[in-house]
């Protein structure tokens, strides 16, 4: 018992043997190299399907089995990063990561099923990277846990760009292998720097509190509303988790109804391909700022009032995009739904927050895998597969009416955690949870 007392009591730098702000950094670049699945997928799927002659559903079935993989393999990621540390789980997930997009380079010699299955084995180990990545902020500081993550989240949008411009630069009519070379450059980056990364991870002791002298003087930590560690089967016992697993389907739907559809909406509006083009711009550049931003403003005011506000406001700039869609001003469309994506987009960065804030750091992989496997899996159904169909089904303005209303309800939901936080009492050995 004393030896687990002075392990919790020695600072990050008598642990690590340098300061815990590298393991920040660390997590940041582990973070980036995942990013290119998503957010460089615009740029790569064109190359697709003029080399492999793939048709648009193929490329769209990749994209939306990268949103569904991704979020499915957070779970067991941050199960076994909690289990197991970061270390074992960063090397194979940066194997199969790297593999995940090589298998890419090869449609010509492998069938699109082999190509598909590769693709998404490797999406689900990217889910293994963002948890970790996550995970390590929620472990590492609770003093800073908002703008950490906020952060951190924000390298999941921003990483791509080193990766976009020399993809965008390859010429029209560029032999195949000069994408190819591309595509293995990527993945070497992508495995390569997530396994060194990771080796370089470590975990706090249980517990852990105590930062170097000059961080604990400067900053407070935030008191949570209990010390108790949540367990995942105890945090899922509570009635608020079962909110924010709600809260999260909801925004995160709406959200990805817009940035999956974006041209498509502007085209209904006959706005100009530019404008769609604008639109799916600001929105990759404003949401991974609204991340950090989010956090920032979360540590000012609290992180539940943060949620309600962003969503509801999220939802509200989505109706005034359409009403200024209808009344054909292309500006004001595109600046409504770059302003409703920035209040979206810290969904990420706030929804890791509290679940650290609410259930602790011991078990916050596991805890956070499961909501994020859950709300972002079904958010990504819905934004990608159930949002096309009310599109083509009921029209554009219906389509947006709906994600608009998700967005405000997700923000609703959520004013009755700002009084009644989780908060759990022993009684006769047995946890009772109160509120």
């Amino acid at each position: 018992m004393s030896e687990i007392i002075t392990m919790q009591k020695r600072t990050d730098k008598d642990i690590l043997g340098f300061n815990r702000w590298w393991l920040f950094a660390l997590a940041f670049l582990a973070m980036s190299v995942i990013s290119p699945y998503e957010y460089a997928w615009s740029v790569i799927a064109p190359h697709f399907a003029k080399t492999y002659g793939w048709d648009p559903t193929k490329i769209s079935l990749m994209f939306s089995m990268f949103v569904i993989f991704q979020a499915f393999g957070t779970l067991p990621g941050g199960i076994f990063r909690d289990k197991f540390g970061p270390k074992a789980v960063s090397v194979v997930a940066g194997i199969f990561s790297g593999i995940g997009l090589l298998v890419c380079a090869f449609g010509q010699v492998l069938s699109y099923k082999v190509v598909l299955t590769v693709w998404c084995i490797g999406c689900f180990f990217c889910g293994f990277v963002y948890n970790a990545a996550i995970t390590t902020c929620n472990k590492w500081f609770p003093d800073h846990r908002n703008i950490t993550i906020g952060l951190i989240s924000a390298a999941f949008s921003w990483g791509a760009l080193p990766f976009i411009f020399p993809i965008r630069s390859i010429p029209e009519d560029a032999p195949d292998n000069i994408f190819f070379n591309v595509i293995f450059i990527m993945a070497a980056v992508i495995s390569g720097v997530i396994i060194i990364t990771g080796l370089l991870m470590k975990d706090p002791p249980k517990g852990w509190r105590y930062f170097t002298p000059s961080s604990a003087t400067k900053n407070k930590l935030v008191k949570r509303p209990c010390e108790k560690q949540y367990s995942m089967g105890e945090a899922m016992h509570t009635w608020q988790f079962w909110v924010l697993i709600a809260s999260f389907v909801l925004v995160s739907a709406s959200g990805l109804t817009f940035i999956s559809n974006s041209i498509k909406f502007a085209s209904a509006f006959h706005f100009s391909l530019t404008a769609g083009t604008v639109v799916t711009v600001g929105m990759a550049i404003t949401s991974g700022l609204s991340r950090v931003v989010g956090g920032w403003i979360a540590d000012k005011i609290g992180i539940d009032k943060t949620m309600t506000i962003f969503y509801i406001l999220s939802g509200l700039f989505s109706l005034v995009a359409l009403f200024l869609a209808e009344a054909g001003s292309a500006t004001g469309f595109i600046s409504s739904c770059i302003i409703s994506i920035f209040f979206w987009g810290a969904l990420y960065s706030l929804f890791a927050s509290i679940v650290g804030y609410y259930y602790g750091e011991v078990a916050s992989g596991s805890n956070y895998g499961m909501l994020y496997a859950s709300a972002k899996g079904l958010g990504g159904i819905y934004g990608g597969v159930l949002s096309a169909y009310l599109l083509s089904t009921y029209g554009t303005p219906f389509t947006i009416i709906v994600s608009s209303v998700m967005a405000l309800l997700s923000g609703l939901v959520l004013i009755p955690l700002w009084k009644h936080p989780p908060i759990w009492k022993e009684t006769n050995e047995m946890l009772i949870t109160t509120h």
